[in-house]
């Protein structure tokens, strides 16, 4: 997960909410009709909390680079030969990369494991990569499903 680009969303989306009920409190309260304030409170809640989760949708989603890489990328898989837990959620992985038509090369990556697939990265295993053709070092980690599995 990407925590600056989701801190960034909720930071963004907090901030045009305080305008709006600033410009709500100032403009549109005075006026309001009597008995139309819970439903207005209702609305600007459920409006900053639908503007908060499509903007943490959006900043969970890949960088473009990275769609950009699954799209055009040559598909290949990569053996893990060592596994270094960096803290509860990033770990090193020491990989040997396969891409066919061209030489196998090493390599290494320090990855984030989502809670679920923890069990999926260990010694031995082979998961799925992208390769961008013009570049080996851009490589990206497909770890929805691995190979041993199919």
């Amino acid at each position: 997960m990407n925590h600056e680009r989701t801190v960034r969303a909720v930071a963004i989306v907090t901030a045009v909410y305080i305008v709006v009920l600033a410009v709500w409190a100032g403009w549109f309260r005075p006026s309001a009709p009597a008995g139309t304030l819970p439903y207005q409170l209702a609305a600007l809640i459920a409006g900053f909390a639908s503007a908060l989760g499509l903007a943490m949708m959006i900043a969970r989603r890949r960088t473009a680079d990275e769609r950009k890489l699954a799209r055009n990328g040559v598909e290949g898989w990569a053996r893990i030969s060592r596994v270094h837990p960096i803290d509860d959620t990033s770990s090193e992985l020491d990989l040997e990369f396969t891409v066919p038509g061209s030489v196998s090369f090493a390599g290494r990556i320090v990855y984030s494991i989502p809670p679920g697939e923890s069990a999926r990265f260990h010694v031995g295993a082979v998961v799925p990569i992208m390769v961008d053709p013009a570049d080996h070092h851009r490589v990206l980690l497909l770890p929805r499903q691995t190979l041993d599995e199919e």
